[in-house]
């Protein structure tokens, strides 16, 4: 998983590091004078907090030795104000080190003394560093309390750089709350007191926390813009922690564009860099980030090496939130490549480690994890601890994205939890499974919708679609998945306006992008290179995407219809059930006016014949009246029919239409764009490789061009094209096919495309799900009709189960095509194996 941690800033901020004490040469110079003197005094106290204080950026566990010699001989002298800074300084430590629980005892410790000798300035660092442990508690509020006392404790005494670092602290609260505009304000007005006071190393992280707001706004020329002015105040005043974090924050803009080749390599530039200064806290966030770039690109094997590198600099410097990190990652890598046994391993080490250092952020994302890895397990009654866990702890965490993900979870667990476990774990009867469900999933809903998290609303339309079609209710279970593709696809168009807006600026943007690698010497040639390498992983990317949209599309499409006809179909049947009913209480009504029309005529008889003349002609004219109404009926249900199988024709048109269209532009334009490329490429500079990749590119494109509409129908006609198709299954695929087509061309188009439709998902079932070592393919005429029997020796299935799961696409794609032409299609199938056949009478 993918979090911006803002926390780095603050340790930067907090820890009041000047310039001068990063350098190496003052560490060693403090560590000599340290080891030369030996007395036991206030000389010796100043070096010790000066080296843990050094430290406390680049080997807190080192600083903290120095802060309890420190401690030692403060209180061993008996002097306040050294007592006070050795317990800030080991406080500064151990919050480097994650050690929240200690750091706030050792800082209360501090603050008393500091308090009582009113010593604004250390009170100041002091007030931060409580803060920064609220903040990373996601105590917001405690932090912005604590960081407002640091900045009236700097004001009081004039100091400048001190209220803008705590002013830049509170910015940071209001990031965490989604505040952008208020942060972008406090972070400008730090900025302004750092220019008149010229502290250009501070100027420059308020430039980078502005350009932070400019990336949630993805405003990326300007976050672009603002780094670059960040990078260059570090090189100026040669500071190289800072130039190591605007490296990868603007290798983080890459990251959110998605070009993950250049966000590697400006990520690996901050790398070299931490190693070089030893910085094992930034090098770790770092390989942190380079492992989720390279997961992002299906990379996994370099994505676990670079976290197990971050694991090792965690355990080095202690820093256990950092470790549970770098596991939590571990584990989303192995649930990413479906090794859910390790994926749980890592996710329990990274939960107890998050609880240790009580991170509630961490435990509610590692809880929605181990939620969904032990739905998969069915292991139900884990499932809904964790999402429950998860769930509580969304509004310690102001987590609404979390809170939906979590009612979701609980919502599957409601429909698929065996029965014994509802009332205990949910407090629900069984038969109120699927209501409970619906109601978790509309609440979550009313969330995502409120706090626009239009992914999160996508997908719990997705499974409201899902928990209704399982009560039965397929005409809401029809609305429900309508709406899910309805914001799919504004959601794809969204992200198109966004691609656009994205281009406009990007000529901008590459110039000074090449303007900063120039200034990095690299050659033009490496440029090139670089340049021709993000280009070909982008487009192997790309179609990799269109080619997966395409398939899910398709299978979303197929998903509707059938929701549409089962929603259609119980409607009718709901009508047909009313009509019945009425017509059972005419039945009723009419037999009793007849009993009473009889006993009248029995009585009246014998004394007026006119009467009951009359009588008798009033109940033919209710019977007819009777016999019209149901005839009636009777001819709407016939035109209902008729108007579901056009919309079944037209649909498939459609559906075959954009299929053909996407092929032919996948055909002429991308592939001929790709050979313009590689006719353009010098050889000199890529070598064959890259031609051979263009060409398995090319001929990948033109593969699933020709998966999606079968050009060659309209040029050698339906014989041809399914003797070729048995012929390509049977030379590509362990299956023997015949054929035995005697076709006379007496179909139109329409229905020759729909009849290949029809062969072509037969042989494919065949293949996959009957395990059919032989198939045969035969086309004949009886009469005038036009037959078609396809018959393999598979292990069969239960034809009606499975099309009533709801999951047999492929056999309702099939029944669909014949109707839509026409026609009539029948499908057996025993343990001997599976046999259809379809009818079609030529027009």
């Amino acid at each position: 998983m993918l979090r911006i941690y803002l926390i780095l800033g603050v340790f930067i901020l907090l820890s009041n590091v000047s310039l001068s004490a990063q350098k190496p040469t003052k560490l060693d110079s403090l560590l000599a004078v340290n080891q030369n003197y030996a007395r036991r005094d206030t000389n010796k106290l100043k070096t010790l907090l000066a080296i843990s204080h050094t430290y406390s950026n680049q080997n807190p566990k080192k600083g903290l030795e120095a802060a309890d010699a420190c401690i030692s001989i403060a209180e061993e002298l008996g002097i306040p104000l050294f007592q006070g800074r050795s317990y800030f300084m080991k406080s500064l430590n151990l919050f480097q080190m994650s050690k929240l629980d200690s750091t706030i005892i050792m800082v209360e410790q501090a603050i008393a003394i500091f308090e009582g000798l009113d010593l604004k300035e250390d009170l100041g660092k002091a007030y931060s560093i409580r803060g920064g442990v609220s903040y990373y508690r996601a105590d917001h509020a405690g932090a912005e309390a604590n960081w407002e006392k640091a900045t009236e404790a700097y004001r009081s005494i004039n100091d400048l750089p001190g209220q803008a670092r705590t002013m830049a602290n509170l910015g940071l609260i209001y990031l965490a709350q989604q505040q952008h505009q208020k942060a972008m304000d406090v972070f400008k007005a730090a900025a302004a007191i750092q220019e008149k006071t010229e502290l250009w190393g501070n100027l420059s992280n308020s430039y980078a926390h502005i350009a932070s707001v400019y990336l949630t706004w993805q405003d990326y020329d300007m976050a672009f813009t603002y780094y670059k002015k960040a990078l260059d105040l570090a090189k100026k005043v040669d500071h190289k922690i800072f130039t190591s974090i605007y490296l990868s924050n603007i290798g983080n803009v890459y990251f959110n564009k998605s070009d993950y080749p250049n966000a590697i390599t400006w990520y690996q530039e901050a790398i070299k860099l931490n190693e070089e200064l030893g910085n094992k806290q930034t090098h770790a966030n770092n390989l942190l980030t380079l492992s989720i770039l390279y997961s992002n690109l299906k990379d996994f094997p370099q994505a676990i090496k670079h976290i197990e590198k971050a694991t090792q600099l965690a355990k080095e410097m202690g820093n256990q939130n950092m470790l549970g990190r770098c596991l939590d990652n571990m584990g989303t890598q192995y649930r990413k490549m479906e090794d859910l046994t390790k994926a749980e391993s890592y996710f329990m080490q990274a939960n107890d480690i998050y609880e240790a250092v009580n991170f509630k952020d961490g435990i509610c994302d590692v809880s929605l994890s181990l939620g969904y890895i032990q739905m998969k397990y069915k292991d139900y009654a884990k499932s809904i601890s964790y999402f429950q866990k998860a769930k509580g702890l969304s509004d310690i965490v102001a987590g609404k994205s979390t809170m939906v993900t979590s009612l979701d979870g609980l919502a599957n667990n409601c429909m698929y939890a065996p029965d014994s476990l509802l009332m205990p774990m949910l407090g629900i009867q069984a038969e109120n499974r699927y209501s409970e469900a619906i109601r978790l999933l509309l609440q979550a809903q009313e969330m995502a919708r409120d706090a626009k998290i239009l992914f999160s609303e996508q997908s719990t339309w997705r499974t409201l679609s899902q928990a209704y079609e399982l009560k039965g209710d397929y005409v809401n279970a029809y609305k429900a998945f309508s709406q899910f593709v309805a914001i799919r696809d504004s959601v794809v168009g969204e992200e198109t306006k966004k691609q656009i807006t994205r281009k406009e600026i990007q000529f901008e943007f590459d110039k000074k992008e090449a303007t900063f690698k120039l200034e990095q010497q690299l050659t033009l040639e490496q440029l090139e290179q670089q340049k021709l390498l993000s280009f070909q992983q982008q487009q192997a990317l790309r179609i990799n995407q269109q080619s997966l949209a395409l398939s899910n599309q398709e299978k979303d499409l197929q998903r509707l219809a059938y929701l549409k006809e089962k929603a259609e179909k119980q409607e009718k049947e709901q009508q047909l059930n009313l009509a019945e009913k009425d017509k059972q209480l005419q039945d009723i009504q009419l037999g009793a006016l007849l009993q009473e029309k009889a006993l009248q005529l029995k009585t009246l008889a014998e004394k007026n014949a006119l009467i009951g003349f009359l009588i008798a002609g009033i109940l033919a004219a209710l019977l007819a009246f009777a016999a019209f109404y149901l005839w009636i009926r009777q001819k709407q249900a016939k035109k209902e029919a008729a108007i579901q199988a056009q919309f079944t024709r037209q649909l498939l048109e459609h559906v075959e239409d954009d299929r053909g269209r996407i092929a032919i532009d996948l055909h002429d334009s991308v592939s001929h764009d790709l050979l313009l490329l590689k006719q353009s490429i010098r050889k000199d500079i890529t070598g064959p490789e890259v031609g051979d990749k263009i060409d398995s590119i090319i001929n990948g494109i033109r593969q699933i061009s020709r998966n999606l509409h079968p050009v060659m129908l309209d040029k050698i006609g339906l014989r041809l094209s399914l003797e070729t198709l048995c012929e390509q299954f049977m030379l590509h695929e362990t299956m023997y096919v015949s054929h035995e087509i005697d076709y006379k061309n007496t179909l139109s188009k329409t229905a020759e495309l729909q009849l290949f439709r029809i062969v072509q998902e037969g042989l494919t079932n065949a293949l996959k799900y009957s395990k059919a070592e032989a198939v045969k393919v035969q086309i004949q005429y009886s009469g005038n009709a036009l037959q078609l029997e396809i018959q393999d020796n598979g292990k069969g299935f239960d034809v009606e189960k499975a099309l009533d799961s709801g999951k047999a696409f492929g056999l309702h794609s099939i029944l669909q095509r014949a109707k839509a032409i026409d026609g009539t299609a029948e499908i057996r199938s025993s343990a001997g194996g599976t046999t259809l056949k379809v009818q079609v009478q030529p027009a």
